[in-house]
C-alpha cells in the first residue's frame, strides 16, 4: 500500500498588515538612501540608529514569516534572529558599553552583518506563486551588500569613511527596491 502525500493548503502570503510593514520599510529605506545622499553631516548621528531599528523589524517580521510558514522556515527563522540580535545590539550599544568594551561590541556587530548578508545569498526568501521558495537575485545581491557593509564595519571600526557610507546608501536603496517589490507582491496575493 503506497502513502498519498496530503497537499497543505496553500499559505495567503499578503496580509494587510504584512504589506503596510513591507511597504513602510521600503519608504523608510528609501528615505535613509536620500538623507545619506543629501544630508550627509545631519544624517550620520541617526545612521547607525535608523539601521538597528531597520533590522528589528525585519528580524521580527522574518520571524513571523517562518514561523507562520509565509516563508522558508529555517532561513527566515534563522535571519529573523540574526536581525533582532543586531537590531538590539546596535540600539543597546550604549546601555552595554559600560559592560562591554565598544571594539568587542563593534566587531560583533560586523560578523553580525556578515552573518545577515550570508543568509540572504545562500538562502533567498522569495516565495513564488506556487508558494515554493525561490532565490531572488534582488535578495543575492542585497546579502552580498550586507556582506560588505559588515566587512566595512570590521575594517573601519573606529572611523567609517565615504566608502562605509556609499555602500549603507546603496544598501537602503536597493534595500529599498526589494521590500517594495516584496510589498506589491503581498498586495496582489491578497
Amino acid at each position: 500500500m503506497t502513502e498519498t502525500p496530503t497537499e497543505q493548503p496553500p499559505i495567503k502570503s499578503g496580509t494587510p498588515v504584512s504589506f503596510w510593514v513591507t511597504l513602510a520599510r521600503a519608504v523608510l529605506a528609501s528615505a535613509l538612501g536620500l538623507a545619506i545622499l543629501f544630508y550627509p553631516d545631519k544624517t550620520r548621528p541617526l545612521l547607525v540608529n535608523f539601521i538597528g531599528m531597520f533590522w528589528l523589524v525585519g528580524g521580527i517580521m522574518n520571524l513571523r514569516w517562518g514561523i507562520t510558514g509565509e516563508r522558508a522556515r529555517r532561513p527566515s527563522v534563522a535571519a529573523g534572529l540574526i536581525g533582532v540580535l543586531a537590531g538590539l545590539l546596535v540600539l543597546g550599544r550604549f546601555l552595554i558599553s559600560n559592560l562591554v568594551h565598544e571594539t568587542a561590541v563593534v566587531l560583533l556587530l560586523g560578523a553580525v552583518i556578515v552573518l545577515t548578508g550570508l543568509v540572504h545569498v545562500f538562502e533567498g526568501f522569495m516565495v513564488g506563486a506556487d508558494y515554493q521558495r525561490q532565490r531572488s537575485w534582488l535578495s543575492t545581491l542585497l546579502g552580498l551588500l550586507e556582506i560588505l557593509l559588515g566587512v566595512a564595519v570590521l575594517v573601519w571600526r573606529q572611523n567609517f569613511g565615504p566608502v562605509f557610507y556609499g555602500v549603507v546608501t546603496v544598501w537602503a536603496f536597493l534595500g529599498a527596491v526589494v521590500l517594495l517589490r516584496e510589498a506589491l507582491v503581498k498586495r496582489r496575493r491578497r
